[in-house]
């Protein structure tokens, strides 16, 4: 009977668990009911489906220089990318449209080699924030995987791990990583941009690199006067 009563008990709890959370996970949990949660815990999937494009704001911080400001633009239909890092000793600008990109530095320009813009390329294609939205979108050129108790995995439709995330009971992401790496980074506490949630910071396991998002504004579609062309 006492038994009985305890196993009662923890159901409850469990179950207002879940209801303070959102959704929680369950035993032979599916890839695609894993990233339900994960969505709903990033501020749903039709918020992140209405997010095509944006613009973010942050800090950066690495080992070897001082603390700069990074600003990225980022297309969703198109590899299109543009990025500005600048502090009182850095002024730095890259930018990639399809097949071509460029960066600045000091005043002169180079076009990137093949093996930038390839590294452009897949970081573009494995931006979580455009994988947020794919998802959101139920793109038929992805699909998920639950691995183990906590992993979310997303695989292109040729077999290639694109992203992967492991999740907290309630659905948020702790760490993620790209493509085949296993390392990872580690997310912080998530907050709120408009409809979206994102993680507040990132970092490196190792501790060497991290960033502060200081704001992320979701777009659907990027501002006419953004530049993807050399100086």
């Amino acid at each position: 009977m006492k038994f009985s009563l305890a196993v009662s008990v923890f159901s409850l709890a469990l179950a207002g668990i879940g209801r303070l959370s959102g959704q929680v996970a369950t035993p032979n949990e599916t890839g695609e009911a894993r990233a339900e949660r994960f969505l709903t815990a990033m501020g749903g999937r039709d918020a992140w489906a209405e997010v095509k494009s944006y613009v973010l704001r942050a800090i950066h911080y690495e080992a070897e220089r001082a603390p700069y400001a990074n600003t990225i633009w980022n297309d969703f239909a198109s590899p299109r990318v543009r990025i500005e890092a600048k502090s009182d000793e850095l002024d730095a600008r890259r930018a990639m449209d399809g097949d071509r990109g460029w960066r600045w530095r000091d005043g002169k320009v180079t076009p990137f080699t093949p093996e930038q813009l390839r590294d452009e390329q897949r970081w573009w294609e494995s931006n979580i924030y455009r994988t947020l939205h794919r998802l959101a979108v139920r793109d038929p050129g992805l699909t998920v995987r639950a691995a183990g108790a906590n992993r979310l995995e997303v695989w292109r439709a040729d077999g290639v791990r694109l992203n992967w995330f492991e999740l907290n009971r309630a659905g948020e992401p702790l760490r993620f990583g790209t493509w085949d790496s296993e390392e990872g980074s580690v997310f912080g506490p998530l907050f709120a941009q408009g409809k979206v949630k994102l993680a507040k910071w990132g970092t490196v396991v190792s501790g060497t690199w991290r960033y502060e998002v200081r704001a992320f504004t979701p777009l659907e579609k990027l501002p006419a006067d953004v530049s993807f062309s050399a100086p």
